[in-house]
């Protein structure tokens, strides 16, 4: 029956893909997306098998933590449905009264207690919601979220695409075709609905001020806000400076960047001061004792195991929540993003293709400053909106991230951007001129 529903549940959103205008994208037929999607798929089966079959905790598994909380929430349906409605969308379902679905959830409350805004709800709702047409069958859940992650991703290949018309095979690999992306993205993670809330987000924020890029726009700035808060701390500055860019000019874009910059940061620094809000400095601070405590093995999971230590965890730096101590931490969180794992520190398979993937990377890198294009001809405006997210994204991840595992698969949503923002300095002549016989590959 699995197999049926997966396959039926396919077939429908191929059948969306060729009928739904979104779809029709420069440099990419609906055969080509459908393949992509196809592919996405065998990823999240791919992931799925990993974690049936090879890591068999299925306490701590992250694809089946949310899932099984889910069967909680979607089980008051037949009994008080109401409370199924409240509970999904968060509607006055706070009460003492819904504690004993609660109680019945391992992953709904935070172990630790930090005012950091538990993201698992989203996932868990997701969740709950996709039950309404699994009937509780896993891998029908990865057939939706791997729709929703291409979503996400073609529309940020839409916002680029028409700056990148020379390049469009390098976008389309630095997109959907990462490895870390095309693996993270495909399974039932949170990793899907950021890319799906993300690349929406920034499309129609490039197409303000139309109503329903607005709505649009308002909806998956909350969805984002409410998957991972750190990427939405992320791109809010990016997104102001591009729609600025975009309703002015790309005059003196560098000095308006810098405004913004330092506009947006003061006001987040001092946050506390004029809201409720909580200064995003502590919540990092919490953050980084959160995983500390996860790495270092002194949380339980479900079943009230013992969590084991961590297999790659590193020492980073401790972060006080002052603005001193994050600038001097920083160094250090970039390396550890940008350039690890190393090969050598390479515990498992997955870490080992992670630091492959850093390798072609930072080769990639080096290619398009060697040759670079002449800087009238860069689009300094949307280089720097990827430069920015990516450099915020993985310092976020590098101050409280002490698990190299875990830096791996939480910097992909940062990857197509850092790929991008290089794409868009690359002068491909220049480099199919010096080595000819790479001209016909791409172009």
């Amino acid at each position: 029956m699995e197999i049926l529903l997966t396959l039926t549940y396919t077939l429908i959103f191929i059948f969306i893909i060729y009928k739904m205008p979104f779809f029709e994208v420069v440099g990419l037929s609906k055969k080509q997306i459908s393949f992509i999607f196809i592919l996405k798929i065998c990823c999240g089966l791919l992931l799925w098998a990993i974690y049936t079959f090879y890591y068999t905790e299925r306490a701590t598994a992250d694809i089946y933590k949310y899932f099984d909380d889910s069967k909680i929430m979607f089980d008051a349906l037949k009994n008080k449905p109401i409370d199924y409605f409240k509970m999904l969308f968060g509607i006055g379902n706070s009460t003492p009264e819904f504690e004993k679905y609660y109680t019945e959830m391992h992953y709904w409350a935070k172990k630790i207690d930090s005012n950091i805004y538990n993201d698992s709800h989203t996932i868990i709702r997701f969740n709950a919601f996709v039950r309404l047409f699994s009937f509780g069958y896993y891998n029908v859940h990865t057939v939706f979220i791997c729709f929703l992650s291409l979503v996400g991703l073609t529309a940020i290949y839409k916002t680029f695409v028409d700056h990148l018309l020379d390049k469009k095979k390098e976008l389309i690999l630095a997109i959907f075709l990462l490895p870390s992306v095309i693996f993270w993205s495909s399974g039932v993670l949170k990793e899907g609905l950021i890319f799906f809330s993300l690349g929406l987000l920034i499309y129609y924020s490039n197409k303000l001020f139309s109503l329903k890029s607005i709505t649009i726009c308002l909806a998956m700035a909350m969805l984002l806000a409410f998957s991972k808060f750190y990427v939405w701390i992320a791109i809010a500055p990016s997104l102001i400076l591009m729609i600025l860019a975009n309703k002015t000019s790309s005059k003196n874009i560098f000095i308006k960047y810098f405004v913004t910059l330092t506009i947006i940061g003061t006001i987040g620094l001092n946050i506390e001061k004029i809201s409720s809000f909580q200064n995003p400095l502590v919540t990092l601070s919490q953050k980084q004792i959160e995983f500390n405590q996860l790495a270092s093995g002194k949380l339980s999971d479900s079943n009230e195991k013992n969590i084991p230590a961590a297999n790659s965890r590193i020492e980073i730096n401790k972060l006080e929540p002052t603005f001193f101590s994050f600038i001097k931490n920083s160094p250090q969180a970039l390396i550890n993003t940008f350039l690890r794992p190393f090969i050598w520190e390479s515990k498992s398979i997955m870490v080992l293709m992670a630091s492959a993937e850093n390798i072609f990377i930072l080769l990639f890198i080096i290619v398009c400053i060697v040759f670079k294009n002449s800087f009238e001809k860069i689009k300094w405006e949307y280089f720097l909106f990827c430069i920015s997210f990516v450099l915020l994204q993985f310092l976020i991840i590098g101050e409280t991230t002490p698990i190299l595992g875990a830096i791996a698969r939480y910097k992909t949503i940062a990857l197509p951007f850092l790929l991008i923002a290089f794409l868009l300095i690359l002068d491909k002549k220049k480099l199919t001129d010096k080595f000819p016989y790479l001209k016909n590959k791409l172009n």
